[in-house]
């Protein structure tokens, strides 16, 4: 396990030195404290307002990280010829993707840590509302930046970082729609049987995305239902065993990849 230590702290500096991670991050925390400058009716309304949002803004954050970082790490690598040389040494191939994705994993659990406490204090200090609630918002965020980190690194073992951004974003589109627009089109007698199947295919195969986003709940103060610790398992479960399958294929695809 030192191995893939070390390959995940090699991901984290590398973060560190990339002006788009400051870039991302600032830009969120810029846009997040002039949430209140949007015109809103009373005050109630302005602390929904703003922590649905900031929780939006923070899932777009966490999106662009896991997906820029997952796309390029090792096509990045390769184009730099550094993957020949750490591949020359005694480490196995899985050590060192898995490695990569731990490290892309850490530098987007920071973002958010950074952005929860910044959004805890400015709650806290603008309407004297101390709401550390806010954290399974922030917490599912987090699984589904595992999800989309994981299928943008299995992309990324074929395809050029651009495309591999471009499959990520096609990917997190379709499965937030999948529970609507797929089982339309699986359901509907109307479409043609190709089309049916396509849609079948990915309803059944593709994960519910759409269900890790309880921003809008957390929002309003859970006010329309309560995410219990049982609810939080289930959805961990179910982002922890898709993230394992992308894992594993995206590693096995890894090992014999042709370098």
């Amino acid at each position: 396990m030192r191995a893939v230590g070390a390959f995940a702290w090699s991901v984290v500096q590398d973060a560190l030195h990339r002006k788009v991670f400051y870039a991302i991050l600032a830009f969120t925390v810029i846009l997040m404290l002039l949430i209140p400058l949007l015109p809103s009716a009373e005050v109630g309304v302005q602390i929904d307002l703003l922590r649905e949002a900031a929780l939006g803004l923070t899932s777009i954050m966490a999106f662009l990280l896991a997906v820029i970082l997952g796309s390029t790490i090792i096509p990045g690598e390769l184009g730099r010829r550094t993957l020949y040389n750490t591949l020359s040494k005694p480490v196995q191939r899985w050590q060192y993707y898995l490695g990569k994705y731990v490290g892309i994993v850490l530098v987007v659990a920071v973002s958010l840590l950074f952005t929860f406490v910044v959004l805890i204090l400015f709650v806290l200090i603008r309407f004297s509302l101390f709401n550390p609630g806010l954290a399974k918002a922030l917490f599912t965020i987090m699984l589904e930046a595992m999800v989309l980190a994981s299928i943008a690194m299995l992309a990324s073992v074929y395809y050029s970082p651009l495309v591999c951004i471009l499959l990520a974003g096609l990917f997190y589109v379709v499965c937030h729609v999948k529970g609507d627009f797929l089982y339309r089109g699986m359901t509907d007698a109307a479409n043609n049987p190709l089309l049916r199947a396509l849609s079948g295919i990915g309803y059944y195969l593709l994960p519910n995305l759409e269900r890790l986003n309880i921003n809008e709940t957390i929002a309003h103060g859970e006010r329309a239902f309560r995410v219990g610790p049982v609810e939080m398992l289930l959805l961990s479960a179910v982002a922890m065993t898709f993230t394992a399958i992308f894992l594993l294929l995206g590693s096995y695809l890894f090992s014999w990849m042709d370098l």
